[in-house]
């Protein structure tokens, strides 16, 4: 009775039966693999990691251009303070106060100060007033080379390049001067954001002759390596 069932014809057509169901699974594993989307190409990968050199880069030179800021408003600060100090010193002198150079209101010392508030609050064209009139008022002799320095941060930071570097270079008609590095750094700056590279590297070249001691001086040596 088995035997009957198990006939040659029978047992042919169990065996293509079979074989069209391995080939319809080695089709089905082969239209998977068509479908899959193909691995990146060598070129593709390498321009996404250009892309993201980029934007890395980008975010840097941010980081760079707010540490600069901070930087220049953190000297501002310390210029204040020096100014307080003095005026400090001055009080504990136990002599007449003088009639010409009282301390009042709207006089140029408190123009002074007030114009190095305003810049630490980023408001340049107020602050540009002061400095000037300052300036223009009574303020120390040593104390103007100051008022043109920040006259010129002022401009640099309203983008007015052409007006600051002409303010920077006035610092540097003043014999003695605390500014000078800061202008000649500033001035290459101002070169800089204005795209003339080649002037910003000469200024930043004679920084590095004129200014070695400089605390300012890595700052730009690595902008003179970027040139």
């Amino acid at each position: 009775m088995l035997k009957s069932l198990f006939k040659p014809d029978l047992i042919l057509f169990i065996a293509v039966i079979f074989s069209f169901a391995m080939i319809g699974c080695g089709n089905s594993e082969e239209a998977q693999k068509e479908m899959s989307p193909p691995p990146p190409s060598a070129t593709e990968t390498m321009q996404k990691e250009m892309n993201d050199l980029k934007s890395q880069n980008e975010s840097l030179k941010k980081q760079v251009t707010k540490l600069e800021q901070d930087n220049r408003a953190a000297i501002a600060k310390a210029a204040e303070m020096e100014t307080l100090l003095a005026e400090a010193k001055e009080k504990s002198v136990s002599l007449p106060p003088p009639v010409v150079h009282q301390q009042m209101p709207g006089g140029a010392r408190e123009n002074y100060k007030e114009a190095l508030r305003l810049f630490n609050s980023r408001n340049y064209i107020e602050a540009a007033s002061l400095f000037q009139a300052a300036l223009d008022g009574d303020i120390a002799e040593k104390m103007k080379d100051n008022c043109y320095y920040w006259l010129g941060e002022c401009a640099y930071g309203e983008k007015k390049y052409d007006e600051a570097t002409e303010h920077f270079l006035k610092v540097f008609t003043f014999r003695i001067s605390e500014k000078k590095d800061d202008s000649q750094l500033m001035i290459g700056n101002s070169y800089l954001a204005m795209g003339n590279k080649e002037k910003a590297k000469e200024a930043f070249e004679r920084f590095t002759k004129k200014f070695p001691a400089s605390p300012f001086i890595k700052l730009v040596k690595e902008k003179l390596g970027k040139l």
